[in-house]
């Protein structure tokens, strides 16, 4: 019946969707075709779909061609064609999916350094203290202690270290919230506001 592919009947069985003459035409060629996919693309499955894409094709479009003989070429350049879409859309999700993991990364680095500029700032701010007042608050800081330890390890009054923190905190507050310098985001004040009052 293969003879019968390149008449004129068999064109315009086509174009009228006659289901015999499609199926004909489908086992026809489908051996030409597939091997031509799988030559560009090396996966049997997206080789059969790109031959299953061109037959829907087809068969849901108005199907134009001029002369039986050319239905080989016809299907040739069809499936050349969704092979290059297959590679053009391969190509986009590549690109989407490296410019997600680019903004990640640059997230990622962007907080890295926004992280280690916020403990330069807050360390500068410390060391910045009056030499009492920077003892007792890293002893209630980076040590946890409470007042009334630090009163009795530095053998002062609780109320001169409530004292000095007190200056301490005020100090700190202004040297890191208040000071433009630092161009400060929202996350970034919240965690000093946390660090001050004991949180982190």
């Amino acid at each position: 019946m293969s003879g019968y592919l390149h008449t004129e009947e068999a064109l315009r069985a086509l174009k009228a969707r006659d289901p015999e003459t499609f199926a004909e035409v489908y086992r026809q060629y489908f051996p030409l075709l597939y091997a031509t996919a799988f030559k560009y693309l090396g996966d049997k499955v997206q080789a059969e779909e790109v031959i299953q894409d061109v037959f829907l094709r087809i068969w849901e479009k108005d199907f134009q061609l001029e002369h039986p003989a050319a239905l080989k070429s016809y299907l040739f350049r069809a499936v050349i064609n969704r092979v290059m879409n297959h590679f053009q859309r391969e190509k986009m999700q590549r690109h989407h999916h490296e410019t997600l993991q680019n903004l990640q990364e640059e997230s990622y680095l962007c907080n890295f350094i926004e992280e280690q500029e916020l403990r330069e700032n807050i360390h500068k701010a410390i060391e910045a203290l009056p030499a009492q007042c920077k003892r007792i608050f890293k002893l209630s800081r980076f040590e946890g202690l409470r007042n009334q330890q630090i009163a009795e390890q530095l053998n002062l009054s609780v109320k001169t270290v409530e004292n000095q923190m007190t200056i301490a905190l005020r100090q700190l507050r202004n040297s890191l919230l208040n000071d433009d310098e630092y161009k400060l985001t929202p996350t970034a004040r919240l965690k000093i506001l946390l660090f001050l009052m004991g949180g982190i």
